[in-house]
C-alpha cells in the first residue's frame, strides 16, 4: 500500500512539473509573439533598419560606380596611348585606335533616343553628299590603307573633292554627333529613318550641331584633310543599324571610266 502511495506521489510530480514546463513555454511563445509585434510596429525599428537597407544600397552603388570609373580611365588611357603611338608611327596603334573609333560610331547610333529614331522616315535612297565633278579614290571593302600600309577593310567610300566643299545631308535626319577623333578627324554622324546612319570624315569644319533637325540638301559641314587622310577628300560610310554597308548601294548610279568611278 505506501509502495503504490509513494508511485501515485511521483506521477503526481512529474505531472505537475510538466504542467509547468508547458506553461512557462506557452508563456514564453505569447511573450515572444508580443515583442515581434512590437518590433515590426516600432517606428524606430522600421527607420533604422530602412536606414541600414539603403546604406547597403549606396555601398554597393559606390562600388559600381568606381569600377566604372576605373575601367572609363583605364579605356582612356589606353587610348592616349595609343594616340601617341599613332603619332610615333605605331601600324597596331593606328588599326586598334581606327577599331576604337568604329565602336564610337556604333554606341552613337545605338544609343540613340528610340522616340526620336521613330520620327524619321525610312529611306530607300540617298542622295551624293557632294555636288559637282568627284572621283571615288578609295572604294568599300578590303583595301591597302595608304597611311597604316596594311590591308584593312575600308568600311565608306573616299570622295575627292577641293578643300572646303560643301557637304550636304543625303536624306532628312537628325545629328547624333560630331566630334575630331584620330582617324576618322573632324566627322559628324547622321541619323536617318529605317536605322540607317550616314557618316563624314575628314572635315575642314562643321556646319552643324549634335541632335540638330536636318533636311536632305542641308549643308552639314566642309571637307578638309583632317586625321589620317593623304589629301582633301570626304570619307563617306552609310550604316545600317550600326554595320557598314556599300554607300554605293544606296546612291544614284555614277559613270566609270578609265580613270575611277566619276560623278557629274
Amino acid at each position: 500500500m505506501n509502495m503504490r502511495k509513494a508511485a501515485g506521489w511521483i506521477l503526481l510530480v512529474i505531472a505537475v512539473a510538466a504542467a509547468g514546463v508547458v506553461l512557462v513555454g506557452f508563456n514564453r511563445s505569447r511573450a515572444d509573439q508580443r515583442h515581434a509585434v512590437a518590433y515590426v510596429q516600432s517606428a524606430d525599428v522600421w527607420q533604422a533598419r530602412q536606414l541600414l537597407l539603403w546604406q547597403e544600397v549606396d555601398v554597393a552603388r559606390g562600388a559600381q560606380v568606381a569600377q566604372q570609373e576605373r575601367i572609363l580611365q583605364t579605356a582612356e588611357a589606353e587610348e592616349a596611348a595609343d594616340v601617341v603611338a599613332v603619332e610615333a608611327g605605331d601600324q597596331e596603334a593606328m588599326i586598334r585606335q581606327s577599331n576604337r573609333e568604329d565602336q564610337l560610331i556604333r554606341s552613337v547610333i545605338a544609343g540613340c533616343d528610340p522616340a526620336v529614331a521613330a520620327q524619321l522616315r525610312p529611306v530607300a535612297e540617298l542622295a551624293w553628299p557632294l555636288t559637282g565633278p568627284m572621283m571615288i579614290t578609295s572604294p568599300y571593302g578590303e583595301r591597302m590603307h595608304p597611311i597604316i600600309g596594311e590591308e584593312e577593310f575600308h568600311r565608306g567610300v573616299d570622295l575627292r573633292a577641293h578643300y572646303g566643299s560643301p557637304i550636304l545631308a543625303p536624306a532628312d535626319g537628325v545629328v547624333l554627333y560630331i566630334g575630331s577623333k584620330t582617324t576618322y578627324g573632324n566627322m559628324v554622324v547622321v541619323l536617318h529613318g529605317g536605322g540607317i546612319a550616314t557618316v563624314y570624315g575628314h572635315l575642314w569644319k562643321f556646319a552643324v550641331q549634335p541632335y540638330e533637325r536636318v533636311q536632305k540638301g542641308q549643308l552639314l559641314g566642309y571637307t578638309g584633310n583632317t586625321g589620317f587622310s593623304t589629301g582633301p577628300h570626304l570619307h563617306f560610310e552609310v550604316r545600317q543599324d550600326g554595320e557598314p554597308t556599300n554607300p554605293l548601294e544606296w546612291l544614284p548610279p555614277i559613270e566609270t571610266t578609265e580613270q575611277g568611278a566619276v560623278i557629274q
